[in-house]
């Protein structure tokens, strides 16, 4: 009996242990991408060894780095750099593309399990090319919030098929990358025709290509030290050197902002 009760508590230490370091949002609900995802899709969808990425910025701060190194190289978002830079990382990460509609949560806050006790770093919300949440630290910004509620403009959202968000994870390298897509129950109404708030319009450098690694150890979830040294270092290309044009201002942190994704 006592041994018994000692394994539950031990099994159920290791859970709250693994989802101070990864997680997902729960509401609205995403699916597995697969039977292997089917009961935990938290993990990174892959990662990529970039430290140009964070700059000079020092530990615990890497989202300045990052925030200046989007400006720099006028990425607009974080999933414009995933997209960009990582463009073999599968779309929905561990989660299912076009999976069982969902209903949008009413209280207009997607609900996140981890995220204000994790990783520092860029979040954001998507509802098809709209992005509707954004924060450069989302940790800091929700930090001690568990569960975390994201705020998101409803009226956008309620008119999309789909629900993207972002991660980027910057504790160690490589920095991780989330994704968890959501089908919505919106599925086939008509497009928000607001306009981009926060949009730029100045044109990328072209940008290398740079390789992932989607292979992670959940056995050793949270101690990123092990997960690191178990995971194949991804191999990058050479940064362009070109120096890229100024930037427009950065996107606000303002979670009543919308972007709109550019065609």
């Amino acid at each position: 009996m006592f041994k018994h009760t000692l394994a539950a508590v031990f099994i159920h230490a290791s859970l709250i242990y693994q989802a101070a370091g990864h997680g997902n949002i729960f509401d609205p609900n995403p699916e597995g991408a697969s039977d292997a995802y089917r009961w935990y899709f938290g993990g990174p969808a892959g990662s990529i060894d970039m430290p140009e990425l964070v700059g000079k910025a020092t530990y615990g701060e890497y989202y300045k780095g990052v925030d200046k190194w989007f400006t720099a190289n006028n990425v607009d978002s974080v999933k414009d750099f995933v997209e960009t830079y990582i463009p073999d990382l599968p779309e929905c990460g561990n989660t299912k593309k076009n999976g069982t509609p969902r209903q949008l949560p009413s209280d207009g806050y997607v609900k996140h399990n981890s995220l204000g006790n994790s990783h520092p770093g860029p979040c954001e919300v998507w509802c098809d090319d709209t992005r509707v949440f954004h924060d450069t630290n989302c940790a800091g910004k929700f930090a001690g919030q568990v569960p975390t509620k994201i705020p998101i403009d409803l009226k956008t959202c309620k008119s999309s098929s789909e629900l993207v968000f972002y991660w980027l994870a910057l504790h160690v390298q490589p920095w991780q990358v989330y994704i968890n897509c959501v089908t919505l129950d919106g599925a086939g109404a008509p497009k928000s025709s607001s306009k981009n708030s926060t949009s730029t319009t100045s044109k990328k450098t072209a940008a290398p290509t740079y390789t992932f690694d989607e292979t992670f150890d959940e056995g050793s979830v949270g101690n990123d030290a092990d997960q690191d040294a178990a995971a194949e270092t991804p191999v990058t290309t050479t940064a362009p050197e070109t120096q890229a044009p100024p930037a427009t201002a950065a996107p606000s942190t303002s979670s009543s902002k919308c972007l709109r994704r550019r065609a």
